[in-house]
């Protein structure tokens, strides 16, 4: 059983002591192990006082001194109001090494730890996390800009779109604290996009092919 302490200037606590969120609120988080669970750059910043630290940030290489860690698991909205109760079930969870207390706190959510280097996480979440984030933004922004009318918007692209939900003040720091992964992951887009042949829709046949039972 964990008893689950917190500090969250933008929560009432009240409110979250009643969705089940925490049992009570703390101005300091200080305890055997100590979760961050914020934006990348509000992390960078801070200075916690607990034996064990990890994060659940979109990256690990800022945090090689604490056991980084990332939840792959989310949606494009935040909120106490939007949390889930199930929504690590079943979800891969990487974590930089292997940590008892972390290992449990993981499989009491019902996620799968996976330890991991790194730099590989990084430079592999430029290409299937940060770039698509990239990609929906830049996209709805361009359509907002040459102001298209939303009848021309159908399903497909309301499909591709909805990562554009997510707010700046999640993803600024994140997009800046992996920019040079991302930008490499760009420029081989490009270089794929401005050369798009019948061998590529093949490749990305055999790709979605994969996840076709899940």
């Amino acid at each position: 059983e964990w008893h689950v302490r917190y500090v969250d200037p933008y929560v009432d606590a009240a409110r979250a002591r009643s969705a089940g969120a925490a049992d009570e609120r703390v101005e300091d988080a200080g305890g055997e192990l100590l979760v961050i669970a914020t934006p990348v750059d509000v992390a960078t910043r801070m200075k916690p006082n607990a034996k064990i630290i990890t994060t659940t940030c979109s990256v690990m290489m800022p945090f090689k001194h604490y056991v980084a860690g990332h939840p792959f698991a989310g949606s494009d909205k935040s909120g106490l109001e939007n949390a889930q109760a199930d929504l690590f079930a079943g979800k891969p969870w990487f974590v930089s090494r292997d940590e008892p207390a972390i290992r449990a706190m993981i499989e009491t959510t019902g996620a799968r730890q996976i330890v991991v280097d790194p730099k590989e996480h990084d430079e592999a979440m430029a290409f299937t996390s940060h770039l698509p984030q990239v990609i929906s933004t830049a996209l709805a922004s361009l359509i907002e800009q040459k102001r298209i009318d939303p009848m021309f918007v159908g399903g497909g692209i309301r499909t591709l779109l909805r990562l554009a939900g997510s707010s700046y003040e999640v993803w600024g720091s994140v997009l800046d604290a992996n920019a040079r992964n991302i930008g490499e992951a760009e420029r081989e887009l490009l270089r794929v996009m401005n050369s798009m042949t019948g061998a590529d829709f093949d490749r990305a046949r055999r790709f979605m092919a994969k996840f076709a039972s899940e």
